[in-house]
């Protein structure tokens, strides 16, 4: 694997590169308070025949979070900006969560940029039932629902280079509450989205919805949707194996 950084709008971003192949390459864009390690199981099994672009968001595992507030707009950018560094003309892009919303505005406004993408665990609008939930988290409740594993105040302590976890907490709280199109989820945007879209969710997955997936295939006929039955919202940890085939398969399907 290499390591590379590329510097954006103030912020060190670190990005791993895997793989070789004939398929497009993938651009991997985790969850919030995660990191690359989301999808340590995963990339393994996706570089046998592809390029695997993985990518600290900003403030999160390695990459420093810079001066500029986040949000899903910014998140876009720095995608963006780091397939710009990396020479990447074109490109299928997965997703976890808030990486899925990020991937759900890259290619909506940029579909010249994004070729299939994958999302896991990823709504393109603010439920009113997440937004109260999720106006609630403050660094130290997050502390006590996290107290080890790649989640926890220690992991991200340990890995980052600028750490700041209570700035961390507050700017992801911002961010998961943006229900403005501008900066936030993607909304209405998605219609203009052309690029296939295969949606997966574990089934007792509870942040993310499995009504608003299906009106996403009712606006875009050509989306899709895999639901894995006992599977939660880190379905790319659990599931990994099960993730790399509905790759393949659907990959398949389309080249």
């Amino acid at each position: 694997m290499e390591v590379r950084t590329v510097v954006v709008a103030g912020a060190s971003l670190s990005v791993e590169l895997s793989g070789r192949g004939t398929l497009p390459p993938l651009l991997l864009l985790h969850g919030g308070m995660g990191s690359t390690a989301d999808f340590a199981e995963l990339v393994p099994l996706l570089t046998h025949d592809r390029r695997v672009i993985c990518l600290d968001s900003r403030g999160h595992g390695r990459s420093t979070l810079g001066d500029v507030p986040l949000s899903y707009q910014r998140l876009e950018w720095d995608a963006l900006a780091v397939l710009d560094e990396l020479g990447v003309a074109r490109a299928d892009v997965m997703g976890f969560s808030d990486g899925g919303i990020a991937g759900l505005r890259l290619a909506a406004h940029h579909p010249e940029r994004v070729g299939m993408l994958f999302t896991i665990g990823s709504d393109w609008t603010l439920p009113e039932a997440s937004r109260a939930f999720l106006s609630q988290v403050t660094p130290q409740g997050w502390r006590d629902r996290n107290q080890n594993g790649p989640y926890s105040e220690a992991a991200y302590t340990a890995k980052n280079p600028e750490p700041d976890f209570e700035r961390l907490v507050r700017e992801n709280v911002t961010m998961w509450i943006d229900d403005t199109n501008a900066t936030g989820y993607p909304g209405e945007d998605i219609r203009k989205i052309s690029a296939p879209i295969v949606m997966i969710r574990g089934a007792d997955d509870r942040l993310s919805s499995h009504d608003l997936a299906v009106a996403l295939l009712q606006m875009l006929p050509g989306s899709a949707l895999h639901e894995l039955p006992d599977a939660g919202h880190e379905v790319a940890a659990s599931r990994p194996a099960a993730v790399a085939e509905i790759v393949r398969q659907d990959q398949t399907h389309t080249v």
